[in-house]
């Protein structure tokens, strides 16, 4: 999967959860999860060459990691929208 961030990463994300994760891409096919407020590692999310991923890590639940991951991918925005059209 091609990056899809911007090049002047680490981006930031404030999870449903509360939880805050600046996202680096590593030098695979995925990226790294950093939470700034514990200094922590949270994991990673890696992607395949049709756009499924996986978490590699024990930091985040798994409505954490879908979260993540449709940040990443550009999905969340897409749901997002059709969660509120559902709403109407």
């Amino acid at each position: 999967m091609r990056k899809k961030l911007f090049d002047d990463l680490p981006k930031s994300l404030k999870l449903n959860s509360g939880t805050w994760l600046h996202i680096f891409p590593d030098s695979g096919e995925g990226y790294r999860l950093y939470d700034p407020l514990e200094g922590k590692e949270m994991g990673r999310i890696l992607f395949d060459e049709t756009g499924n991923w996986i978490y590699d890590g024990d930091s985040l639940g798994v409505e954490e990691q879908e979260e993540a991951a449709g940040a990443i991918s550009g999905y969340q925005k897409e749901m997002d929208e059709l969660f509120n059209s559902l709403k109407r």
